[in-house]
């Protein structure tokens, strides 16, 4: 609130507060008046007036509590009405008979209520104008703390950011040493691969030259010594199966089989009831 609405605000305040004490004097001093005029004692004369116009401002007050606190207001404003109205019957009759007396009888009541609403009016803006500030503030500071907790989070996340981009650097350096090892492994696979195709060229021509002919006559001597040990252990166990000889000889089931057939075909072995026989070559 600016300096000139406030000093506004304290001076209207004050003004009606004092036509409200003005207003409540006039009509105390006519409504004891006539409380003493009617056999009511003296000393107790000031209780009347205090209790119809008193009545008004309580009544007012509870219309603003309900209202600040969002209450039903009907029941305190039917209040506010009977004793204002009572209020302002009672100094109609204290009035002399004439029209001009009684009207002016009726202005301090009536002045009473209007006041001290417009006064009740003036506090209830007060009061929501410093709620409304109030929950201003209450709301800068709840941004200011989720302000402060945003910053901690975004420190946090951009921290643990940094530090995850620190681990995928890591990681690339360790990848490109990686890749750096296979580029050299590489290299070294594809030297050895033009060396085995240089010993394979070397190979070819080598078996042109007849070395495939000695690996010939070497496996085909590697055969005829096993077929040899073959007719040996045979003559040794003559009920051995084919799978107890290859196991014997070092060679397959399969590849006794062979065996026994090319020694079959050349009429060095045979099977009769009795096991196998060796025919002895003349």
């Amino acid at each position: 609130m600016s300096k000139a609405n406030k000093l506004i605000s304290i001076s209207t305040g004050v003004l009606v507060a004092f036509l409200a004490g003005g207003a409540f004097w006039l009509s105390f001093d006519a409504l004891k008046d006539l409380a003493a005029g009617n056999g009511i004692a003296s000393g107790m004369a000031w209780l009347y007036p205090a209790i119809i116009d008193g009545a008004i401002i309580v009544f007012s007050l509870s219309v603003l509590q309900a209202s600040l606190n969002r209450d039903k207001t009907l029941y305190p404003w039917a209040l506010v009405a009977i004793f204002t109205v009572l209020s302002v019957v009672l100094n109609i009759v204290h009035a002399p008979q004439d029209f001009l007396p009684r009207i002016l009888a009726a202005i301090p009541p009536v002045a009473l209520f209007l006041s001290f609403e417009l006064l009740m009016n003036q506090v209830k803006g007060i009061v929501h104008r410093a709620a409304a500030f109030q929950s201003l503030r209450d709301l800068a500071a709840t941004i200011r703390q989720k302000q402060t907790e945003l910053d901690g989070l975004i420190q946090a996340k951009r921290a643990e950011l940094d530090e995850l981009v620190q681990s995928r650097t890591a990681d690339l350096d360790k990848l490109d040493t990686a890749v750096e090892r296979m580029t050299t492994q590489k290299e070294t696979l594809q030297a050895e691969l033009r060396d085995l195709r240089s010993e394979r060229r070397q190979a070819q021509t080598a078996s042109n030259l007849g070395i495939l002919d000695l690996a010939n006559a070497v496996r085909v001597a590697n055969k005829t010594e096993a077929q040899d040990a073959l007719l040996a252990y045979l003559a040794e166990y003559p009920d051995a199966s084919l799978a107890e000889a290859g196991t014997a000889i070092g060679r397959s089931k399969s590849t006794i089989g062979v065996y026994v057939r090319e020694l079959s075909e050349s009429g060095r072995l045979h099977k009769n009831g009795h096991g196998w026989e060796i025919v002895d070559e003349e």
